[in-house]
Parts: structure tokens; C-alpha cells; sequence
């Protein structure tokens, strides 16, 4: 499926349970219902679409078309109080931006030969508590991360694609607000031992493709949208899937996927 025709469905399917919320009130003289209440799930339509075809402008003012009436419609907030709240989110999020600037982003090294001692010069400190803390997340699974691993890729808007020429894997978390994430494991050069990947993320969707012989742990979350892990599917609202490969335990390598989205699809597909 398209990955605007998935927009589009969960977008319709949201609009859809908003309008059978709207008519039980209305039943129930809670609030009076009308169909142009439904109108600004078409500005966060198309604002979404702009966003992902790189228009951020003419994405942006959608979005805050949309939102404006969405909260000003379904939750009775007064347009300007929704602008003086954008303003202020504006605000924290350039400033967290300007206190976070001097943090630089670690690269995914190419190694020129297989790093056989990558284990041992890593703090085992570091690993235990990475692994530790995939574990909270699987039960309950959590949708909060504070984690600090040894490589974080973060961005509100962007891909991240880890499918090119031959890189070496290290624990890994991701957090994207909107984009696609696709990690191609076979292309990978897989330490010994235990690798934790997390990712997080608002709207997209995250292929992760996985060669045949190697073990994993999945645990994945996701709001709204579709998880498909080795042809084992589910759809819908709220559906999370754990499973694990039948050698994880005892495999000399392997590796934990922490996967969780609020709108879009999970893939693990192995190779």
C-alpha cells in the first residue's frame, strides 16, 4: 500500500470515530454535531502529505489550520488561546534546541576490518543498564524513552536510512517526530553478544530487514496503523507484538528492536 493511501486511511478512520463521537453527543444533547467539524482533518491531510514531499512551509501552515480547528471545534478552545500555545510550544522547542546544539550527533562508523574487541571496549556498566532498560519497556511496554545509549539519531522531520555500503552496528536509539526509518541488519557488521535498538517516533513507518540467520527480540507498539513481523500481521488501533526468535537466548550474536510509533506501519521482514 501507498504510503499516501496510509495516510489518507488513518487519517479517514480517525475522522470517522470522531464523527460517531460527535453524533452520540449530539444523541445525547452533550453538543450539538456538524459535519464541518470533520473539515480539519483534511487541512492535517494535507499538511502531513506537504511535510512528507519535503514542503515544510505550505505543510506547516496545513497543520496549523488543522490543529487550530480541530481544538477549537472538538475541545472548545479559543483560536487564540491556540495560537498563544503554539507560540509557547515554539519557545520550548527552540530553546531546548539551542541548549541541545553542542551535543553532536554520532556518526555510524564504516569499519575497514570487523572491530573483534568492540565488546570489551565498551563500559560494561553502559551495556547492563541499555539492556536493562529494553526490558521495562517490554512489560509494560513503555512510550517514553530516557535513555542514554552509546548512539542517538534524532529528528522531528526526516528519514533516517541505514541501507547503504557496510557499517558496523552499535546500541542505537532513534527518536524521529515525522519520517520513515529503514535498517537493513544484513548489511551490517553484527558484534558478538547482545545489540539493543530502540526507536520511537510520531508519524512514519520503519522497515527493518533482517537476514536469515541472525536471532532477535521484537517488542513493537503502535497507535494507529499496521505491524507485519515476518509475515505475522495486525492492524488496527493499539497493537503491540513480542516475539523472539527460538535460538535468542543462546545465540553468540543477536540483536533487541524496541519499536514504538503513534501513526504509520512497522516492518520486520527477513531476508
Amino acid at each position: 500500500m501507498a504510503r499516501g493511501s496510509r495516510l489518507f486511511s488513518y487519517l479517514f478512520g480517525i475522522a470517522i470515530i470522531f464523527a460517531g463521537i460527535g453524533i452520540l453527543f449530539d444523541m445525547l444533547g452533550l453538543k450539538d454535531f456538524n459535519p464541518a467539524g470533520l473539515f480539519p482533518f483534511l487541512f492535517l491531510y494535507f499538511g502531513l502529505k506537504s511535510l512528507q514531499r519535503g514542503k515544510r512551509v505550505g505543510g506547516g501552515i496545513f497543520l496549523f489550520i488543522g490543529g487550530t480547528g480541530f481544538l477549537s471545534y472538538w475541545l472548545g478552545i479559543d483560536p487564540g488561546r491556540v495560537i498563544g500555545l503554539t507560540l509557547s510550544l515554539l519557545f520550548i522547542y527552540f530553546g531546548y534546541r539551542l541548549i541541545k546544539g553542542k551535543n553532536k550527533e554520532i556518526e555510524i562508523a564504516t569499519p575497514s576490518k570487523p572491530a573483534q574487541n568492540s565488546e570489551k571496549s565498551e563500559p560494561v556498566t553502559e551495556r547492563e543498564g541499555l539492556s536493562k532498560r529494553a526490558n521495562e519497556y517490554e512489560e509494560p511496554f513503555m512510550s517514553r524513552y530516557s535513555l542514554h545509549s552509546p548512539q542517538h539519531k534524532h529528528s522531528l522531520i526526516g528519514n533516517l536510512f541505514l541501507t547503504g555500503s557496510r557499517w558496523e552496528l552499535q546500541d542505537m536509539n532513534v527518536w524521529h517526530g515525522i519520517g520513515d526509518v529503514k535498517i537493513d541488519l544484513s548489511r551490517a557488521y553484527i558484534p558478538d553478544g547482545e545489540t539493543v535498538i530502540i526507536i520511537n517516533g510520531w508519524i512514519g513507518d520503519v522497515d527493518i530487514y533482517v537476514p536469515y540467520d541472525l536471532d532477535i527480540s521484537l517488542t513493537a507498539s503502535i497507535n494507529f496503523g499496521d505491524i507485519d513481523v515476518f509475515g505475522n500481521k495486525q492492524g488496527g488501533i493499539n497493537r503491540s507484538m513480542t516475539l523472539a526468535t527460538s535460538g535468542y537466548p543462546d545465540s553468540s550474536k543477536r540483536v533487541r528492536l524496541v519499536v514504538s510509533l503513534l501513526i504509520g506501519d512497522i516492518d520486520v521482514i527477513q531476508l
